[in-house]
C-alpha cells in the first residue's frame, strides 16, 4: 500500500471518539470479522504487523505479560486483567488500562489513562495503527506504522483536532 493511500485511510477512518470523566473511548467500524479482529488483538506475531504492543505471550489468559515496540526497546508492563471469549479484553499498558471490545467488524477501545490531558495524544496514535490493522483486514499488505513514524502520517494533525474536539488545547510536544 503506498503512502498517499494509507495517510488517506487514516484521514477517513469511521472512528467516534467520547471523553468521559475517567475514560476516553474510541469506537470505530473495521473491515474482517470479530474472530479476525479477536486474533489480530490477541496473538503476538499478528499484533507485530500493526500495534505497538508486542507482547512476550498470546494476551488470551490473565496473567503478568511484558511487551515490546520493538525488540530492542525496553519492556512494558501488559499485564492481561480480563478477557471474556474471544471479544473482551482488558489489559494494562504501563501505567494506562486499555479495554477492547469486539461486536463483529466494531471495535470499541476504552482507554483509562494515567494522564487523561494526553488522551488526544492516544487517540491519534491508535487512529494510525487501526487504520494499518484496517488495511490489513482488507488483505493489503500495509506496514506497521508506529511510534515516530506517526508524524509522516498525519498524527500531529490528528492530534490537534482530538486536542479542540475534546477541549484540551495544550498538548505536548512529541
Amino acid at each position: 500500500m503506498n503512502a498517499s493511500a494509507i495517510d488517506q485511510r487514516i484521514a477517513d477512518l469511521p472512528v467516534a471518539v467520547d471523553l468521559t470523566e475517567d475514560a476516553v473511548i474510541l469506537e470505530v467500524d473495521l473491515s474482517g470479522t470479530g474472530a479476525q479482529i479477536w486474533a489480530l488483538h490477541t496473538d503476538p506475531e499478528l499484533l507485530a504487523t500493526w500495534s505497538p504492543i508486542v507482547p512476550e505471550r498470546p494476551l488470551t489468559e490473565v496473567g503478568p505479560v511484558l511487551s515490546r515496540e520493538t525488540p530492542e526497546s525496553d519492556p512494558v508492563a501488559t499485564d492481561v486483567l480480563a478477557t471474556a471469549g474471544d471479544h473482551a479484553l482488558s489489559h494494562r499498558w504501563g501505567d494506562d488500562v486499555l479495554e477492547w471490545l469486539i461486536d463483529e467488524a466494531r471495535l470499541t477501545l476504552l482507554m483509562k489513562l494515567s494522564a487523561p490531558q494526553h488522551a488526544p495524544t492516544h487517540l491519534a496514535g491508535w487512529q494510525v495503527c487501526l487504520a494499518v490493522l484496517d488495511a490489513r483486514l482488507e488483505g493489503l499488505d500495509q506496514e506497521r506504522i508506529v511510534g515516530y513514524d506517526a508524524l509522516e502520517h498525519g498524527w500531529t494533525q490528528l492530534r490537534d483536532r482530538y486536542a479542540q474536539e475534546l477541549d484540551l488545547p495544550d498538548q505536548p510536544e512529541v
